[in-house]
């Protein structure tokens, strides 16, 4: 799993690129932990991920606390069908705003 940061209208993107599951899971926490600030609203950008574990799925969730804690925005970007509907099932999905691509991704002002 490769994982990178960038600014895009407004936003701090955590791009995401491979599986996520219980050997890569860890990694991404860690990341996410260090590279979100609470300054910027929060997308992350999983359209390189081609399957999400129990233990993505519960890394998301705890995510989504966490920037709520931090009152700050948060979306998910480029979710594959075979993850969303993974997410609907597990009722995950209703926590999230979902845009299907960075380009879709409204601006957002500090």
């Amino acid at each position: 799993m490769e994982l990178s940061k960038k600014t895009t209208k407004g936003w701090q993107v955590i791009e995401v690129n491979g599986q996520v599951d219980s050997k890569t899971v860890g990694d991404l926490r860690d990341y996410l932990e260090e590279n979100i600030k609470g300054d910027l609203p929060v997308a992350l950008e999983l359209s390189d991920v081609p399957f999400m574990s129990s233990a993505g799925l519960r890394t998301m969730l705890t995510l989504y606390r966490k920037t709520q804690d931090m009152n700050v925005k948060l979306c998910l970007v480029g979710l594959i069908e075979e993850i969303a509907e993974t997410m609907k099932v597990t009722g995950f999905y209703q926590y999230f705003t979902n845009y299907p691509s960075l380009s879709a991704l409204p601006e957002e002002q500090k």
